[in-house]
């Protein structure tokens, strides 16, 4: 009995693909699933409705414009909130039982600053760590502190900071990273 209650807490403490945890100092919780924002793209599939599926952009103004349905309010939802409200708006005015799909097809860039060979504005992809950003950016120069960074969330007041020795830190689209220079 034990074991499957331990199992229980084991299983309920993760957050799965989307879930972060920057370092044990940090005291921001860990989002569990993927939000909207600005500059996200989604596909939304009707089912046997080609005129309302496609590829939209969530707009300075953060919402989807559907076609027929108007704006859809996007940011800060995840897929499954975002996926209800599409339902909800073609539900009886256009569509009797709509039957809807929703992913992401190209999430917002991520930003490499600081004492790296090639800062600039990189794509997103699912799984992509702070090393994994840096060498994107053409790895370190010579005068980078290779043992710290600092990550700038969406929607976080603050800089986190991330220790590069062991620590596999995700990056989240919109992210900021920061590498610091060494001072000896």
């Amino acid at each position: 009995m034990s074991a499957v209650v331990s199992l229980g807490i084991v299983a309920g403490g993760c957050d799965g693909p989307r879930g972060y945890a920057l370092s044990e100092s940090s005291q921001k919780p860990a989002p569990s699933a993927y939000q909207l924002s600005h500059g996200d793209k989604v596909k939304i599939t009707v089912f046997n409705e080609p005129d309302l599926s496609g590829e939209f952009q969530v707009n300075d103004s953060g919402h989807v414009a559907l076609p027929l349905a108007g704006e859809v309010p996007a940011v800060d939802k995840t897929i499954s909130e975002f996926k209800a409200e599409v339902i909800k708006i073609l539900r009886g005015r256009y569509v009797k039982n709509p039957r809807v799909s929703v992913e992401v097809t190209n999430y917002r860039p991520f930003n490499v600053i600081g004492e790296v060979r090639n800062a600039g504005q990189y794509s997103y992809r699912p799984g992509l760590t702070v090393q994994d950003a840096v060498a994107m950016a053409g790895g370190y120069t010579y005068r980078a502190n290779t043992r710290t960074l600092y990550v700038r969330r969406v929607n976080t007041g603050g800089e986190d900071t991330v220790q590069t020795d062991g620590e596999r830190a995700p990056v989240l689209p919109g992210d900021n990273i920061r590498v610091p220079e060494r001072y000896f």
